[in-house]
């Protein structure tokens, strides 16, 4: 029995029509009103930042990842997205059309990746453990003849089998994305919306700037006291790159934000996220 430990990814993503899919867009807000006089990527900006987003539906996205079983019910949270997933029905875990050499995959949660504490490195061996006797006896209980329906009920929460291939509009994944790369969203999820953030900004260029957590994409944090409890780069009021809470707005006495300095932050933050330790 090989058990493989692999990390949470995102892998042939696709934007319709490719860096110019944007235009889309702007003909469809041009029909619906939006004046020629405003040029097409302040149209799309505007559209974006100003969350007239029936529009941005008109951008398709495909891609496909890997996740594990429990993670899976937190991306299906997201309803307005197509997506086919593996069985485990139908599928023995260990097999699968996205893997060359049959293994059992798992993800090692965030906590447990590079344990430096005496504490930590004992937690890791218990877990891993744990793992093998599971996935022992869920081949076991194969052999023996149960279905396979049944023996995947064995199967431990750390299993790489949420795979789907996915297909989604911008507007249900800029949703996603405002959700998921918040500092309080769960690691694996991080990992995965981090992921998506990088591929979406090469797919489609354009979107640089216009995509980030809630706070950046709204100019205000939903978090309010929430946020004081977790690490946010943005929380600090000393910072030109400070985004308020709607409390902190009506206080007022706001200074300019540096939108630059932000992006380049936040970019900063999901990259460690998206390489999930490695």
């Amino acid at each position: 029995m090989r058990i493989k430990i692999v990390k949470p990814k995102i892998w042939n993503f696709e934007v319709i029509k490719g860096k110019n899919a944007w235009k889309e867009v702007v003909y469809s807000a041009r029909m619906s009103g939006i004046p020629s006089k405003i040029k097409a990527r302040e149209a799309f900006r505007m559209i974006v930042e100003n969350d007239y987003t029936s529009a941005v539906e008109h951008i398709i996205i495909k891609f496909d990842l890997k996740m594990t079983k429990g993670c899976a019910p937190e991306f299906l949270e997201h309803r307005i997205v197509s997506h086919t997933g593996y069985s485990t029905r139908y599928i023995k875990v260990s097999e699968g059309i996205d893997k060359k050499v049959p293994a059992f995959e798992i993800i090692v949660p965030w906590h447990l990746l590079k344990p430096k504490t005496k504490r930590r490195k004992d937690q890791r061996k218990i877990f891993l453990e744990n793992i093998k006797k599971n996935l022992q006896n869920y081949d076991k209980f194969l052999k023996e003849g149960l279905p396979r329906e049944s023996a995947r009920y064995i199967l431990p929460f750390c299993q790489a089998v949420g795979i789907y291939h996915v297909t989604i509009n911008l507007r249900s994944l800029l949703n996603l994305l405002g959700l998921r790369l918040c500092v309080r969203a769960s690691p694996e999820f991080r990992c995965l919306a981090s992921q998506i953030y990088f591929n979406l900004i090469k797919k489609l260029p354009i979107m640089r700037g216009m995509v980030g957590c809630r706070g950046l994409m709204r100019g205000s944090c939903p978090e309010d006291k929430a946020r004081e409890r977790s690490f946010c780069p943005f929380k600090d009021r000393t910072k030109d790159f400070f985004i308020p809470t709607i409390p902190e707005i009506r206080k007022g006495k706001l200074r300019k934000f540096n939108l630059k300095k932000a992006i380049e932050i936040q970019e900063k933050m999901f990259k460690v996220w998206a390489k999930w330790g490695s």
